[in-house]
């Protein structure tokens, strides 16, 4: 986890690149999530949280991180 901590600075913006993401909401893609992939849905969304970190897409990797914690606070509750 640390290197992953050590890698923030290295993420550059993928602003102006068209994004399917664009086209929906943090809610919406959390209902997907929890209708393709049920109680493992925070856990699919980390993971693509993770894929977009390595791969440097720092605004996918802001998407889904925030679905994966919107995901964490509603299993807490």
């Amino acid at each position: 986890m640390s290197k992953i901590l050590v890698r923030s600075s290295g993420t550059h913006h993928t602003s102006g690149r068209d994004s399917i993401w664009d086209n929906f909401t943090t809610e919406e893609a959390v209902t997907a999530a929890i209708d393709l992939y049920g109680s493992q849905a925070a856990t699919a969304t980390a993971y693509c949280a993770l894929d977009a970190w390595t791969e440097e897409r720092a605004d996918d990797y802001k998407f889904w991180f925030g679905v994966f914690i919107t995901l964490k606070d509603r299993q807490a509750n």
